[in-house]
């Protein structure tokens, strides 16, 4: 994953993520005569505190928010990066936050802020308020706006007014001219009599005119790039490049920057061949500070550029660059950059990895380098061999015996920085031979069994001593400080090789657990803890599960332990037995059920244990055949105890847990649990309705009120699907708090309303219709916020509901509501996951109005006919793709499905016959696609179908051709119920039409029911019973 994988210093404030659209005509260059200078820098490090290994699911799901927030294409792959940078959070955040230009966040985000990434340091290096004579000359047009290096400069300035005045001018100044623009900044990087701050200003600033967080921007800023004349863009670079030499550090370090971003513009299009040759000289003969820069350049750049995007020969010029900078006769700095440039480049050098000697040879500097006296460059150097244990895992076998020594060396006796990254190479290694051992299990088994080379398993009587003793490293202070250290990272490292080696982890664990889990010493008590917590995942059931019966009634006496430590990690392990082991706690359930309601009074820490351990152990009992009616007798002591935690709980993590163990048991709980949860609710409401008070009286607190109000949606949500119709009551209130959080126009909490309000309508069907007057205009608004993609995504689902519970009645608001889902799939920009939906619900839409679509019909179904076309034209291997893909594909047959069926009770089925050709053309392809989801086969026979029951004859040359027969016969073979029945309806339906080939009456367009695998569930055999005696024809 290029674009998250590498760690950036730079301390970015004030910044603007400007775009222009300018052309080479009107673009001026201004070469002036400003000098470089030589300099060196060093990278600053910064701290945060991380969370722990138990958080690992806080991590993932921030970083997943952040992606969803910028648009970022890795959104798919933030459990990998999550436990990459686990132990290393605060780098990731820097990384991301300097990807994606993000200089602040938006209201009510899990993920931490600008100010805690970069601990608040401002760009500014000195109060200069005025540019000395540096041959710049450039001002806007504007009269009021400065001129361009007082603009830089005072974009440093701690006064706000200043500091927008300035970047107002930048932007305009864009807008203007780039070109000029861009040329002026980096004369500005390049002038030696500049100040510092103006000439990092300069740099960044004109790294983010050719920077976007966006991919469709970011290919726009490209287009952009390439409109200037080459003369201006050479002038750019050459200036840029000539920065790397400067005497100024930041001014160095910052031109890194600018020449990384353009050379990932440019090298891949061959547009700058000279770059690679350059910076591989200043590595090889320039001074220590260009050697420095210079590789700086090149770790940005391998970390900027796609995988795909060099070619052997410069892949080459890198890794020579690099390795040479790595040597152990060059100073530490310049190792410390080279190890990192490395660390960026591995995913480029498979094909010198696969030779002998060049993979030695690399093998051989890094190994040096871990044994460097500077602690950075040790740091780098492990981390660097745990990315190599994950790309090329295969080739490590000749180095593996002093790979274990020096990371165990490392774990036992070097710095705890050092030490984490040894520890993240065996987990990097873990999770290679898991994935092989998934593959054994799941995919090709003589492939898995031919590239596990089970590295793990043979130095496992080493290992398991190794970790177990940094499980007795924790930090005195450790309960309150979820800073990563050696026994946090050691845990995860075991609970990795448990899942690995399976039953042989038991043994030397539980000796160690045994011995310590009594002690007197709270470190070792611990240890045992977190050691037999860790091993829970990976021994077979009838292995662990005996040894989880017997060790439950000691852990239930060690929540009583004095240390909270000891509490913490013993919450900690019941919850994730109740995940992993839950029926084992059948024969505890008293005593487990206590010990639930008196955790959630102890520390937050613990009471979001207790928490988890009651969303999981309703979550096991769910699945048993008997259910959760064993849980019965406790439900309503610890529903309401969980209740209390969530309204009187001033602390946020310990309400979100809490609440979400609420939802747990009220989707899981009996059907005798339902007349409790009824009398609940009114508790709930007023709960909510006084929060949305006290919010109106203190509008500017609205932080303290966001997350409260999400969670609140999420509890009515699992209790209106739960009770249903018995809703009708309480209805009046739910709609008023929704209305109010709507009113709040915060993203997060009106999502989840837009779910409540659906789960609502579906509920109580037609009684909705008196809340449109006031719902409607948010609704609007909701489908109009196409830049928050889940908002827009979660209005367009109450469409759907709407319609189901409206009915017809919903025709009156249809016309503004087609237009703005046009709209929405007009967006340039539009964040993919919203296309399916918005394409699904007219199908909705059509059911639900019937004949009175036909003002719609035509624009909607040129629309679906494009949709179509482009979503079978598009091959791809990905599996997120693919994945996509399939739910676009299904969405648009289910709105022809639904607009047909519709139609057709008006007896409007017709109009649908010149669309035939392009649906025929969509399933013909459809058919022959091998990446097709079943959910998809199984639609397309249910539209098949209905083409054949509702047009006939009119559709007779369409349902003889061979790849309907093909789609048929692959949704029979589908190893499903409903699959099979819709199969077996449209093929007797398609049967008996091409059989009589008589003509359709009108009749059998108004009886004929839908296709069973249609959007209203209609019924084949009904729809065939009517139509025999109506075509005249014997049952074959």
């Amino acid at each position: 994953m290029p674009g998250l994988l590498y760690e950036a210093d730079i301390r970015q404030t004030h910044q603007s993520n400007a775009s222009s659209t300018t052309t080479a005509s009107n673009l001026q260059t201004n070469p002036g005569n400003a000098k470089p200078y030589h300099g060196s820098s060093s990278a600053a490090v910064y701290a945060m505190t991380v969370p722990g290994p138990r958080q690992l699911v806080v991590f993932e799901n921030q970083l997943l928010e952040f992606c969803r927030d910028y648009n970022s294409p890795h959104a798919a792959h933030v459990a990998a990066v999550a436990k990459q940078y686990l132990h290393n959070q605060p780098a990731c955040w820097r990384l991301l936050y300097t990807k994606y230009n993000v200089s602040y966040i938006r209201s009510n985000r899990s993920y931490p802020s600008y100010a805690d990434v970069f601990d608040g340091v401002s760009l500014a290096q000195d109060n200069a308020t005025t540019a000395p004579s540096c041959h710049l000359h450039f001002k806007t047009r504007h009269r009021a706006s400065m001129d361009i290096p007082n603009a830089l400069l005072a974009t440093t300035s701690p006064d706000a007014n200043l500091r927008k005045q300035a970047e107002d001018a930048l932007n305009q100044a864009v807008n203007e001219n780039a070109g000029q623009l861009m040329v002026t900044l980096s004369q500005a990087l390049a002038a030696e009599d500049f100040p510092t701050p103006g000439r990092q200003q300069a740099g960044l600033f004109l790294k983010n005119i050719l920077d976007a967080k966006d991919y469709a921007l970011q290919e726009l800023k490209i287009q952009q790039w390439y409109s200037l004349a080459d003369d201006v863009r050479n002038a750019i670079k050459q200036y840029a490049l000539s920065s790397l030499k400067a005497q100024d550090a930041i001014a160095a370090h910052t031109a890194a920057q600018v020449v990384a971003k353009i050379g990932s513009i440019d090298v891949p299009q061959k547009q700058w061949p000279d770059l690679l040759r350059i910076l591989v000289e200043n590595v090889t003969s320039g001074t220590d500070s260009v050697k420095h820069a210079s590789l700086e350049t090149l770790g940005y750049l391998c970390e900027g550029l796609d995988e795909d995007s060099l070619e052997a020969s410069e892949s080459n010029q890198i890794l020579t660059a690099i390795v040479d900078g790595i040597r152990k006769e060059n100073p530490d700095k310049i190792r410390l950059s080279a190890v990192v440039a490395l660390r960026n480049s591995l995913e480029f050098v498979n094909e010198n990895f696969s030779r002998d000697a060049e993979r030695t040879h690399i093998m051989t500097v890094v190994c040096e380098a871990t044994q460097c006296t500077d602690v950075q460059v040790r740091v780098r150097a492990f981390e660097c061999i745990a990315t190599i244990a994950s790309l090329y895992y295969e080739y490590l076998g000749e180095y593996m015996s002093v790979l274990c020594d020096l990371t165990f060396k490392a774990v036992q006796a070097d710095q705890a920085e050092v030490g984490l990254q040894s520890l993240e190479f065996w987990s990097s290694i873990c999770d290679v031979e898991l994935e092989f051992i998934e593959e054994g299990r799941y995919g090709d088994p003589a492939v898995a069994a031919a590239n596990l080379k089970r590295y793990v398993e043979t130095v496992l009587p080493a290992l398991v001593p190794m970790l177990l003793n940094t499980l007795t490293q924790q930090e005195e202070d450790q309960f309150e400080d979820d800073t990563w250290n050696l026994s946090m990272a050691g845990a995860t490292t075991l609970t990795l090789a448990a899942q690995v080696v399976e039953d042989a982890i038991v043994a030397p664990v539980m000796q160690f657990v045994t011995t310590n889990i009594q002690s007197a010493n709270w470190h070792q008590k611990e240890a045992a803890i977190m050691a037999f917590g860790s091993i829970l995942d990976g021994p077979h059931q009838q292995t662990i599960q005996p040894i989880v019966e017997n060790a439950m009634p000691v852990l239930i006496t060690c929540m009583n332990d004095p240390n909270a430590l000891v509490r913490d990690t013993t919450a900690w392990t019941i919850g994730r037995i109740c995940e992993i082991h839950g029926v084992v706690m059948a024969r505890c359930l008293g005593p487990l059920m206590q010990l639930i309601v008196a955790g959630l009074d102890q520390e937050s820490k613990v009471a979001a244990h207790m928490c988890y351990a009651i969303h999981y152990i309703f979550q096991s009992f769910s699945e048993l055949d008997e259910g959760t009616t064993p849980l019965d007798p406790y439900f309503g002591h610890v529903f309401d105890k969980c209740l209390m935690t969530c309204q009187l709980s001033s602390e946020e993590n310990i309400r979100v847990s809490a609440f979400e163990a609420l939802g747990m048991m009220i989707q899981h709980g009996s059907s005798n649990a339902t007349p409790h949860i009824l009398s609940r609710l009114t508790s709930i409401l007023e709960h909510l309705e006084g929060n949305i008070e006290k919010h109106k009286a203190n509008p500017a607190y609205g932080q303290e009120f966001y997350g409260l109000y999400t969670c609140a949606c999420d509890v009515l949500v699992v209790v209106i699907q739960r009770v249903d119709h018995d809703i009708r009551p309480f209805a009046d209130r739910i709609m008023q708090c929704l209305l109010n959080i709507f009113s709040t126009g915060h993203t997060t909490a009106g999502e989840e309303a837009f779910l409540a309000t659906g789960a609502l309508a579906g509920a109580i069907e037609s009684d909705f219709k008196k809340y449109m007057t006031q719902f409607y205009p948010v609704l609007i608004a909701g489908l109009s916020n196409v830049q928050e993609h889940a908002v827009c995504a979660s209005a367009v689902g109450v469409v759907g509901d709407i319609c189901r519970a409206l009915g017809a009645d919903v025709n009156v608001y249809i016309p503004e509501i087609v237009n703005q889902l046009l709209v929405i799939l007009r967006f340039p920009n539009l964040n993919r996951t919203v296309k399916p939906p918005v394409i699904a619900v007219f199908g909705d839409i059509g059911l639900a109005i019937e004949g009175e679509f036909e003002p719609y019909f035509q624009h909607v179904v040129e629309m679906l006919l494009q949709a179509a076309q482009a979503c079978v034209a598009v091959q791809v291997d990905d599996e997120d793709a693919v994945e996509y893909l399939n739910q676009l594909r299904e969405s648009i047959l289910e709105a022809f499905t639904g607009i047909l069926q519709g139609l057709s009770s008006h007896n409007k089925g017709p109009l649908m016959v010149p669309a035939l050709q392009g649906i025929g053309q969509f399933l013909a392809l459809l058919s022959a696609e091998t990446n097709r989801s079943d959910s998809v086969t199984t639609t397309a026979a249910g539209l098949i179908g209905d083409i054949a029951s509702i047009l006939g004859v009119q559709a007779k040359l369409l349902l003889k051709e061979q790849f309907i027969q093909s789609l048929l016969l692959d949704t029979s073979r589908i190893d499903d119920d409903q699959a099979q029945s819709v199969a077996s309806w449209a093929k007797q339906v398609g049967f008996v039409l091409l059989s009589c080939c008589k003509e359709w009456t009108a009749a059998a367009h108004v009886v004929v029911g839908g296709s069973g695998g249609g959007r209203n569930g209609g019924c084949y055999s009904n729809s065939i019973a009517v139509l025999l005696p109506l075509l005249d024809a014997p049952v074959l």
